[in-house]
C-alpha cells in the first residue's frame, strides 16, 4: 500500500464489527455474537449481565470446554500457567473454567474488546496434529527465539490511538542495527484473526516509533496460508513470517 494514501483503518475495522455483530436477550444476559470465528468456523459469542458494580462478561465456559473436547490437555501446570498469563495480560480472569471479566459503564467497550482477544488467543494457542495435541505454538516460537539468542519480552500490552489496548506475543527491542520489532503469532491463520492482527498493528504503530517493524508469525505446519492472507499482511506494512521459513529470519530478528 502506498504510504501516501489516506485510509481510516480504525473506522473501517470498527464499522465491520458493528455491521457483523448482533445482540440478543436471554434471561438476565445479553448474548453478543461477533464476526470472529473459532476453529469450527462458528461465530464467537459471549454474554453480559448486570452486576453490583456494573457488568459481568463471560464466555460461559465455551472456550475451555471446546479445547478439551478437541483433545487439548489444558490441565498440565505449564498450560494452566500459560492460560492464566494470557488472561491476566488482557485483564480477564479464569473462574470455574470460564473466561470472565468485570466492567463498569466507563470501560465496558474496552472489556468487550479484551474478552474477544482472550477467547481468540486461548483457543488459538495449540499446535495440533490429526490425532493429538503436540505442543503450544507459542512455546515453539519461544524455544526458537531462545535457541537463536533472539532477545525479547513476551506478552506485552500496548495502547493504540483508538484508546484500545492490544496484546502482542513478543517485542524485540531496538539495537544499533535494527529498530524495535513487534511480533504476533497466529497458530491458525485465517481472514478474521489476520484482520484483527492488522488492526492492532495499525492502531499501535501510531503511538510507537515510526521505525518499528511488525511481524506476524504464521503456523504453516499443516497448511500454507493462502496468497490473499500473505498479500494483506504485506499491504499493511507487516512482515509475514511463515514458520517453515523461520531460519531465513534469524539474522534480522537476532540483530
Amino acid at each position: 500500500m502506498d504510504r501516501s494514501e489516506s485510509f481510516d483503518f480504525i473506522e473501517n475495522y470498527l464499522s465491520w464489527i458493528r455491521s457483523n455483530s448482533s445482540q440478543k436477550r436471554i434471561g438476565d444476559y445479553e448474548e453478543i455474537t461477533t464476526p470472529f470465528v473459532d476453529s469450527h468456523n462458528d461465530q464467537i459469542q459471549f454474554y453480559i449481565c448486570r452486576s453490583q458494580n456494573g457488568f459481568t462478561l463471560t464466555d460461559d465456559g465455551y472456550t475451555m470446554s471446546d479445547l478439551e473436547m478437541c483433545g487439548c490437555d489444558i490441565k498440565s501446570k505449564k498450560r494452566k500457567e500459560f492460560i492464566l498469563q494470557i488472561a491476566e495480560s488482557l485483564g480477564v480472569s479464569i473462574k470455574g473454567g470460564s473466561i470472565v471479566a468485570e466492567a463498569t459503564e466507563a470501560d465496558i467497550a474496552c472489556k468487550q474488546h479484551m474478552m474477544i482477544q482472550a477467547m481468540l488467543k486461548i483457543s488459538d494457542m495449540f499446535l495440533t496434529t490429526s490425532s493429538r495435541v503436540k505442543s503450544l505454538f507459542f512455546e515453539e516460537v519461544d524455544s526458537f527465539f531462545t535457541e537463536n539468542d533472539i532477545r525479547n519480552t513476551p506478552s506485552i500490552m500496548m495502547m493504540g490511538q483508538s484508546g484500545l489496548s492490544h496484546r502482542f506475543d513478543f517485542v524485540i527491542p531496538a539495537s544499533k542495527k535494527m529498530p524495535e520489532r513487534i511480533v504476533t503469532t497466529l497458530n491458525t491463520p485465517n481472514k478474521q484473526n489476520v484482520q484483527t492482527a492488522i488492526f492492532a498493528w495499525n492502531d499501535v504503530i501510531k503511538t510507537r516509533s515510526a521505525h518499528s517493524k511488525g511481524y506476524i508469525i504464521l503456523n504453516d505446519s499443516k497448511r500454507t496460508p493462502n496468497l490473499e492472507i500473505l498479500t494483506a499482511i504485506k499491504n499493511y506494512d507487516l512482515i509475514p513470517l511463515q514458520w517453515k521459513e523461520r531460519q531465513n529470519f534469524v539474522s534480522e530478528l537476532a540483530s
